[in-house]
């Protein structure tokens, strides 16, 4: 049985309408968690999203537009995702953790993701360091506050950016090698980035050094 159509707001001559342009998105999400990305076909999308081919191709040209919005599209609800998260969490690295269990939800949860990872691991790749800047820079949106005042940006060691940058290869390293359970990563990586960020103590080493003369001495 045919699904039924869905006709943009204003018919064939009316505006594009918001709504419709989410649903083929979300059409499009859903039509590459089954398909995949190679054999992907507008038709595909259609129908997942339930709408006319006409309808499809009013908003999408083709498969290139449709795939570039559709970047767009995520890049911008995981932002806002993450943002509504931390709204609410507590300064510090625990503020940290929740961004970055928000990023291992994200990706375990997302079909359409685990898709292309399995199957289509060059394209995951190419479409990583295409897209890099623009990752970085979601990214620092939520990471740049946590990190300012790191000591490493204090003593002047590194910089916030620097450390956004490194936070957001973390984030692509939990995407594509992800861990059976997101918390225990998020609680892995902050740890990581306590180490890094904390002050440096040189106490334990010298006492360490002199144990090891004491113990020369002694033989």
């Amino acid at each position: 049985m045919a699904k039924p159509v869905a006709r943009a707001g204003g018919g064939e001559s009316g505006e594009l309408n918001p709504r419709t342009r989410a649903r083929i998105l979300d059409g499009a999400l859903r039509a590459i968690a089954q398909h995949g990305l190679t054999k992907l076909g507008m038709h595909d999308v259609s129908a997942h999203a339930g709408v006319s081919r006409g309808t499809l191709y009013r908003y999408f040209p083709g498969r290139d537009e449709l795939l570039q919005s559709l970047a767009e599209y995520e890049r911008a609800r995981f932002q806002q995702r993450v943002g509504e998260a931390l709204r609410d969490a507590p300064a510090g690295a625990p503020r940290l953790r929740v961004a970055l269990q928000h990023v291992a939800g994200y990706v375990s949860e997302h079909p359409a993701i685990q898709r292309l990872i399995e199957n289509e691991p060059a394209f995951v790749l190419r479409y990583l360091r295409e897209q890099f800047p623009a990752l970085r820079a979601t990214a620092g949106t939520f990471f740049a506050p946590l990190v300012a005042d790191a000591q490493p940006v204090r003593r002047g060691a590194a910089s916030a950016d620097q450390l956004v940058d490194w936070l957001t290869r973390v984030m692509i390293s939990a995407v594509l090698l992800p861990d059976p359970d997101p918390d225990d990563m998020a609680r892995s990586l902050t740890a990581v980035f306590a180490l890094l960020a904390g002050p440096v103590s040189s106490r334990a080493p010298r006492r360490r050094m002199t144990n090891r003369i004491s113990r020369g001495t002694a033989r």
